[in-house]
């Protein structure tokens, strides 16, 4: 049980270091790590949306609800036994 302890232990640690070498490697010396240069940004939307003809309804009064509903009884109470 201690070999694959120390078996994982290892492998953890070697691959930390394999990050941290490639991280160094792939960033300047004395600047940020440059992902991607993305140049200058044109928007590919040359004309603007336009949408058809709107309208405006009107509904008259709106319809007034009950204070309180109350549903119709429908059941009927159970027997004695």
């Amino acid at each position: 049980m201690l070999n694959i302890k120390t078996l994982s232990a290892v492998v953890g640690g070697s691959a930390m270091v394999a990050m941290a070498a490639l991280a160094m490697g792939v960033t300047e010396p004395g600047g940020a790590m440059v992902v991607s240069d993305p140049g200058t940004f044109t928007s590919p939307v040359t004309s603007e949306m336009t949408t058809g003809e709107t309208t405006t309804t009107s509904t008259g009064e709106p319809t007034r609800a009950p204070e309180v509903a109350t549903p119709p009884v429908t059941a009927e109470p159970p027997e004695a036994p």
